[in-house]
C-alpha cells in the first residue's frame, strides 16, 4: 500500500495539509459500505483538536473513527486476546500503555489481523506522529503494509528525550517523500517568527514584533507584576501562561498572586487565570474526599459516592456501583475498585469531553503542544530539567503557541546567559 507524509515547522499547517492529503485519497480510493477512515494521535487533547479538523473534509462525516492509538491497541487487544494468549502474549491490563502497545502491534503483525482492520480502515491517518514511542509505532508500520497511511509529523516539536533521534521520522523518511511546509501560517509577527526560527537554529532568540524577553522577574511580586501587565496590554483575545516546569512552585506562585489583587505600580489585576489539571490530579481531589475504608457494604459505599461534590465522574461512579449492586448482586465494595472507577470515569470525561474555555489559562508546554493563543506569556524558572537540546524544544514549543504576542518572564538574571536563551 502507500505512505504519504508532510512534516514542517509549528504553524506550518501540517494538520491542514493532511486533511487535504485525505480528501486526495478519498476522491481517488472511495470508502465502500462499512468503511470508515482511521485517525489517530497520541494525546487526548490533540485527538479533540484533530476530531474538529477531520469535520472539514467534505463527505466523511459518520464515516471516521477518531482515538488515540492507545485506546485502538486497547480494542485491538481485547477483540484477538484469543490469538495474542496463542502467541505467548501475557494478558494486560487497560492501564499498561507501553505494553499494550507492543501486544497490539504484535497481533497486527498477523496477516489476519492487519487484513481484518485493513478492511474496516483501508485509510488510517496519524498526526503529531513525532510523539509515538517505539511500541506505537510498531503498530503503525503493521497496519501501514496494508493501507493507504497519512502522517504529519515534525521531529523538533517531540519533547521525550528518549525520542532522539526520533524513529517515527527516520522511518517516515525512508517509507516516503514527506512534502516539507515552510511557510509559517499562525503568526505573521515578524518578531515571533524571528525568536521561533533562532530557537530552533539553536541561536539566541532578541527581541522583536510581537516577542519580548522581559526583564528578570526574580521576585513573585516582580514577576505577577510583568504576566499582570502583559495581560492588561494584551489589546483583546486569549492569553496562555507557558511553563516548563512547576518544581520550586514558581509559576504557581506568580499566577496566584495576579488573581489576588492589583499588581505593581500600575495596579493591573486581579485576574483569574485558570490552571488546566490532568486526569492523575483531577481523579485525587475527588478521592481526597472519599470517606470510604478498605472494604465497605454496598449501601455505606454507595452513600459515601453520593456524599461527594456532584460532578460527571462521580455521577457516572454511582451508576456503576448501583449496577453492580442491582445486576450482579455485589454486597460490598473495596475503596481500591471504587478509586480505579472513579478514574476511569475522569479519563473519560476528559477524553470525549470538550476544550473547556478560559480567557486567561495557565499550563505546562506539555498540555499546550498543538494549540494556539492570541498571546502567550513564558515563565521560565530555574528548574528545568534536561539538557541544552530539551530546553530549546520546550522553549520552542512554547513561543510557537502564540498568534499575536510572546513575553517571556525568567526567574533570575543568570538564566539569560545560558541555553536556550544564548
Amino acid at each position: 500500500m502507500t505512505v504519504r507524509a508532510v512534516e514542517g515547522a509549528a504553524g506550518c499547517g501540517k494538520t491542514f495539509r493532511l486533511m487535504e492529503m485525505l480528501a486526495e485519497t478519498l476522491a481517488a480510493h472511495p470508502l465502500t459500505k462499512g468503511q470508515r477512515v482511521l485517525a489517530l494521535t497520541f494525546m487526548h487533547g490533540a485527538r479533540r483538536r484533530l476530531a474538529d479538523r477531520l469535520r472539514t473534509v467534505p463527505g466523511l462525516v459518520g464515516r471516521v473513527e477518531c482515538c488515540t492509538v492507545d485506546s485502538f491497541a486497547w480494542r485491538i487487544s481485547r477483540r484477538w486476546r484469543g490469538l495474542a494468549a496463542a502467541l505467548g502474549v501475557p494478558a494486560r491490563t487497560e492501564g499498561e500503555f507501553d505494553a499494550v502497545c507492543d501486544a497490539a502491534g504484535m497481533l497486527l503483525e498477523q496477516v489476519q489481523v492487519r487484513n481484518w482492520t485493513a478492511a474496516s480502515f483501508p485509510i488510517v491517518l496519524v498526526d503529531e506522529g513525532q510523539d509515538l514511542r517505539p511500541q506505537r509505532m510498531r503498530m503503525l508500520v503493521a497496519l501501514s503494509t496494508a493501507t493507504r497511511t497519512l502522517i504529519a509529523a515534525d521531529e523538533f516539536q517531540c519533547l521525550d528525550q528518549s525520542l532522539r533521534p526520533n524513529p517515527l521520522v527516520a522511518w517516515m523518511q525512508g517509507a516516503a517523500e514527506p512534502e516539507t511546509l515552510v511557510q509559517v501560517r499562525r503568526t505573521n509577527m515578524g518578531g515571533l517568527l524571528a525568536a521561533a526560527a533562532a530557537i530552533r537554529g539553536g541561536q539566541a532568540p532578541i527581541n522583536g514584533q510581537g516577542f519580548r524577553i522581559l526583564q528578570p522577574g526574580v521576585s513573585v511580586p516582580l514577576a505577577a507584576t510583568l504576566l499582570a501587565n502583559a495581560v492588561a496590554w494584551r489589546q483583546g483575545g486569549n492569553v496562555a501562561v507557558i511553563t516548563p516546569a512547576l518544581q520550586g512552585g514558581f509559576t504557581q506562585n506568580v499566577v496566584a498572586r495576579v488573581g489576588q489583587g492589583p499588581c505593581g505600580q500600575q495596579g493591573s489585576g486581579p485576574y483569574s487565570i485558570h490552571w488546566e489539571g490532568t486526569d492523575r490530579e483531577e481523579t485525587q481531589v475527588i478521592i481526597d474526599d472519599l470517606q470510604l475504608g478498605a472494604t465497605s457494604p454496598a449501601m455505606v459505599a454507595l452513600a459515601a459516592l453520593r456524599a461527594l461534590p456532584p460532578s460527571g465522574p462521580v455521577r457516572a461512579s454511582i451508576m456503576w456501583v448501583e449496577n453492580q449492586i442491582h445486576a450482579l448482586g455485589r454486597v460490598e465494595f473495596a475503596r481500591a475498585d471504587i478509586e480505579a472507577v472513579i478514574a476511569r470515569n475522569v479519563a473519560l470525561r476528559r477524553q470525549h469531553g470538550g476544550n473547556f474555555a478560559h480567557l486567561f489559562t495557565a499550563l505546562t508546554v506539555q498540555q499546550a503542544k498543538n494549540r494556539e493563543f492570541d498571546g502567550v506569556v513564558i515563565v521560565w524558572p530555574y528548574q528545568v530539567g534536561g539538557d541544552v537540546e530539551h530546553k530549546r524544544r520546550l522553549l520552542y514549543n512554547a513561543v510557537t503557541r502564540a498568534k499575536q504576542w510572546c513575553n517571556v518572564i525568567v526567574q533570575g538574571q543568570n538564566i539569560l546567559a545560558a541555553a536556550p536563551f544564548v
